[in-house]
């Protein structure tokens, strides 16, 4: 994977940096957060712990784009990222399963 970091703006108020980058990934499947996240991360030369991939999208096939915020510290982003894209990043589901939803409240 081949990655171009197309745009990066620092913000202040949140102390970090918002990045779009696009992956070339001709001939493999579009890669998932945490492939995306640790490309990235080598191509900055930053911590894959401070980064959050909140998109990554793929155009024709063979390019992905994402979005991704590089924190400075852990607390910053544990205090401004929302609840969901963590969740994401951990690979969690969000979304109740039918036999959550059949099952009868206690």
């Amino acid at each position: 994977m081949e990655v171009k970091i197309t745009d990066k703006k620092d913000n202040l108020f949140f102390n970090r940096t918002e990045i779009t980058a696009e992956i070339n990934h001709q001939g493999i499947p579009t890669p998932k957060r945490a492939e995306a996240r640790k490309a990235i991360a080598e191509s900055l030369g930053a911590n894959a712990d401070l980064l959050v991939v909140r998109k990554c999208k793929s155009q024709f096939g063979f390019k992905a784009l994402c979005e991704a915020m590089l924190y400075k510290t852990k607390e910053d982003l544990e205090k401004f990222e929302p609840k969901y894209v963590k969740g994401m990043e951990a690979g969690q589901k969000l979304h109740k399963t039918k036999e959550a939803k059949a099952a009868p409240a206690k």
